[in-house]
This record gives structure tokens, sequence and C-alpha cells, in this order.
């Protein structure tokens, strides 16, 4: 079905990307401010001009069909480019009430979001954040939809089509109990690192870590108790048990002083976990963008987010080159 661009109600746009978005017709609605048959109504009109089903039920989600997938890219850049047209107004972090998306993997968000929610509230107490779990899954497909604003996530996991920023780095180190019997004196041997049980974190869609590709390598394995998809409940397992766990440096800092936890270097070598920021290209020169990555990087410099924390913060310029 061709429909000419003058025929063509724009809200139609608009409605597919909070749709794309929020995968419900009535949180779509309540976002647009229309009630659920008018929101109805709207997918209804999008599935004829599209023949196609557009978004299809899946228990208490509406997920988006290929064809779906295919166009919330172009309908994003195309909104995007006609908020750029309307916004006739300087970004004002005073006064904005700006919501960023902030798409974050556990790791990252238990070391950068607390300090740098502390600067947003001194510098634009209007602004507001929501964190979206994009761990496991298309990370560069959460920019192009526009359903996040940034990621935060493994340096090799960010496509490199999109503009990114290396942050910092954090050595991996093992968690513990004090008084773990295997731990003497804050060293932690091989011998008891293998013979301890573990509990560890696996990110969506991770099967294995630097730790146990290093330990594969040797011809050992360690014994893994329990795999936890969510990194909130690991340190609380490690204080009422004699289980270890094998976490980012700048974590284990985060949790140990409240959860009166230890923390051991680990027995073997391994690659440091290096976190980066990334964002869609055509948000690169967008005013209030440019504010909030200077605002992360204003974090970093500042040492909020890294003093006594374990991380090494990359000392780069935001809007430069790619690193």
């Amino acid at each position: 079905m061709r429909v000419e661009l003058q025929q063509f109600d724009m809200n139609l746009l608009l409605a597919f990307e909070t749709l794309f978005i929020e995968r419900g017709v009535t949180r779509a609605g309540n976002v647009l401010g229309i009630t659920q048959a008018a929101m109805s109504n709207t997918l209804r009109r999008l599935r004829t001009i599209f023949n196609d089903p557009l978004f299809v039920k899946d228990g208490t989600r509406m997920e988006p069909t290929a064809l779906a997938l295919e166009l919330s890219g172009p309908v994003s850049a195309a909104l995007w480019e006609m908020r750029q047209i309307l916004e006739v107004e300087d970004f004002n972090p005073a006064t904005s009430r700006t919501v960023f998306r902030l798409g974050v993997v556990d790791y990252s968000a238990a070391v950068l979001i607390p300090a740098l929610i502390e600067c947003l509230q001194v510098e634009s107490p209007h602004v507001s954040v929501e964190l979206i779990d994009i761990g496991g899954e298309d990370e560069a497909r959460f920019l192009e939809s526009g359903e996040v604003d940034l990621i935060f996530s493994r340096f090799q996991n960010i496509m490199h089509k999109e503009s990114l920023k290396r942050l910092y780095e954090m050595h991996y180190v093992c968690l513990h109990r004090p008084g773990h019997p295997l731990v003497h004196e804050g060293t932690l041997t091989l011998e008891a690192f293998l013979q301890a049980g573990h509990v560890h974190y696996y990110p969506k869609g991770m099967v294995t870590t630097v730790v146990d590709e290093a330990l594969a390598h040797m011809g050992a394995s360690r014994r893994i108790v329990a795999r936890m998809f969510s990194l909130s409940l690991v340190p609380f397992i490690v204080q009422s048990s004699d289980l270890l766990a094998v976490v980012p440096e700048g974590v284990a800092r985060f949790v140990a002083g409240p959860l009166n936890l230890s923390i051991a270097p680990l027995p073997i070598e391994t690659p440091p976990l290096r976190i980066a920021v990334a964002w869609h290209r055509r948000t690169e020169n967008s005013a209030q963008h440019i504010w909030l990555r200077q605002q992360i990087l204003s974090v970093l410099e500042k040492g909020s987010a890294t003093d006594n924390s374990g991380i090494k913060a990359e000392a780069m310029h935001v809007a430069g080159e790619n690193q």
C-alpha cells in the first residue's frame, strides 16, 4: 500500500517509536497521553499502512516483528531530525526536565551511576535518569532505535560504528567474608582458589569469563556453586557463606565496606575489564547530549567514582576523536 507523504499522519511515527520503546499498548498510550482504545486504533492504522502486524503479543509485552525492527532505526532517525528542527532554545541544565535513558550492565552501574546521579542532581536538579539493562542484548539496537541515549558496557562489546569513549578499566579481585578458612593474611593461593566454591555473576548471553579462560589454559577449572544473572545478590551470598566471588575491583570496593567483606588479589593474571560509553552518531552534536557526556567525564576526572575504587580512569575529552 503506497501512501503519499502529504496524506500521512506524522503522529503515527511518534506512536510507532513509543510502541517500540514501551513494548505495550497501554504503556505507550500513557506516554503519549491517550487512551488504550485510541492507542489500539493507532496500531491498527500502522498495521494497515505497512501491511504487517509490527508488534505481536508475547506474555505481557508486545515484541516487534522483523519489519518493525527494520523500521525502528529510520523512524527514530527521522523523528530525531524533526526534534532538532523544532528545538529553538539552547539546552539549559538548570531548568531542563530531560529524562536521559542510560543502557547499563551491572558492573558499570555499580561504580559510575551513583556518582553520576549525585553530580546531575547538583548541576541540573530537574533532570532524571532511567536505567535500562542491556546485558547480553544487541547493544547497538538500543542506540539505533532510540531506546537509550547512552550505553555503558564492555569496550569490546560496543559496535565500532557507534561513537564511543573508553572510560576506565578495572582488574578482577576475589571477594570473600572475613575469616574465610582458605584466605590467609589477605592472600589466596591458586590451590585454595580451586578448592573453594564460587558464586559468579554472568551477564545475559555470557557463558564463560576471562578467569575461566585463564584457568582452562592452565588445564584447571574452578567449582561454580551458583551462577547468578544479577550482580546484586552476589555479595550477600558471599557474606553468609564460604563461597568466593570474582568481581571487578571497583565493584568489590563499592560493596566491601557496607557489607563488611574482604578483598584478596586473584592468584592468576587476567585481562582487565574495560568500560566504555557509546552513543548514536545522530546525537553527536546535540547540546543536551554533549552536556551529559561532559558530566560523565567530569565525574571521572574529579575522582567521584574513582577514589579508592580500584578503577583507572581514561583521561580523554568526550567530544574528541574516538578511542
